[in-house]
């Protein structure tokens, strides 16, 4: 028994000493033991054409969301347990899970190449999802391999409430950017009503978008934001400001946003603000979360778009 004992041991110490020695093979190591504990991963779905193209950004748990970052047999082994032929995911919509998307083929299905040819190391896997496969996962853009707590409040403001708020924008918010009232009508608006329960209220999320091009190049000083969005919520006294984002939109701007939905990433009652660019191509998968933190909305977690896992 002891010299079984020991051997074991030495077989240990050779096994920690290969570790050490060998980044890559320490890094599978610790993608193992996180995988085993089977993370609840985040997909962002992304409407392809006749189907959906399905990329995993990050864990969500009690910690909230996190950036997942992983090997290539890490990678592989989260394509072949989430997204390949077959398998499906939870789809969730309005902080609801409205159904599952169902995955038609993964970056590494076996015996046909692979879905795209990234000449990196890692790179984050990309696969392919029935747009409709009767699944109730038409229009949503995030999904997870594990289910989410459901909303725990209602809306809480009705159509007059809003049109008031609405008609503070022009004069007491658009002019701090350099959009004069006169110039917010010419906007095109989109408003959502997140039903957070912050102070016992709702979230409003106020999208606006002037459709004129932007100029090939900005002033040096002056030019006039193409997109404004304003986040309010209630605080004290009244509904405020807890949120602003503006952007010329010309080159080397930022980008510019939209809402994609929102779900309760930590499971504390109010969900995260989830926002993707406007833009297609590799933009398309830019993904901005925000949390309600100290009285305000604050960015808690940003994916680039970019499958290079370096």
């Amino acid at each position: 028994m002891l010299t079984v004992a020991t051997i074991a041991c030495s077989r240990d110490a050779a096994s920690a000493r290969l570790y050490t020695s060998d980044p890559a093979a320490a890094r599978w190591v610790r993608d193992s033991l996180l995988l085993d504990t089977r993370p609840n991963i985040l997909f962002r779905v992304l409407p392809d054409g006749s189907g959906s193209l399905v990329v995993p950004i990050a864990t969500v748990g009690p910690e909230g969301i996190r950036s997942l970052q992983l090997s290539d047999p890490g990678w592989r082994r989260v394509d072949a347990e989430h997204l390949q032929a077959g398998r499906t995911l939870h789809a969730f919509r309005e902080a609801r899970e409205v159904g599952s998307v169902r995955m038609f083929r993964g970056m590494w299905q076996p015996g046909v190449p692979a879905l795209d040819s990234l000449r990196c190391s890692p790179v984050i896997p990309m696969a392919r999802a029935f747009a409709n496969a009767g699944n109730g996962a038409e229009g949503v853009h995030l999904a997870a391999s594990g289910e989410r707590p459901p909303l725990a409040h209602e809306p809480s403001l009705d159509d007059a409430a809003i049109a008031t708020l609405l008609g503070r924008i022009g004069t007491l918010v658009a002019p701090t950017v350099g959009i004069s009232p006169t110039q917010l009508p010419r906007y095109q608006r989109r408003v959502t009503q997140v039903p957070t329960g912050i102070n016992r209220g709702s979230t409003l999320v106020l999208e606006y978008n002037d459709p004129t091009p932007p100029p090939r190049e900005a002033k040096v000083y002056g030019e006039r934001p193409r997109q404004l969005i304003v986040v309010l919520d209630r605080g004290a006294y009244d509904y405020r400001p807890t949120f602003t984002y503006s952007t010329t939109g010309v080159p080397q701007s930022p980008p510019r946003l939209r809402l994609l939905d929102y779900l309760d990433t930590d499971a504390d009652g109010v969900p995260e603000l989830f926002f993707g660019s406007q833009e297609s191509g590799p933009a398309a998968l830019y993904t901005l979360v925000l949390r309600y933190e100290s009285e305000a909305w604050r960015e808690v977690f940003q994916f680039t778009g970019n499958r290079c896992n370096t």
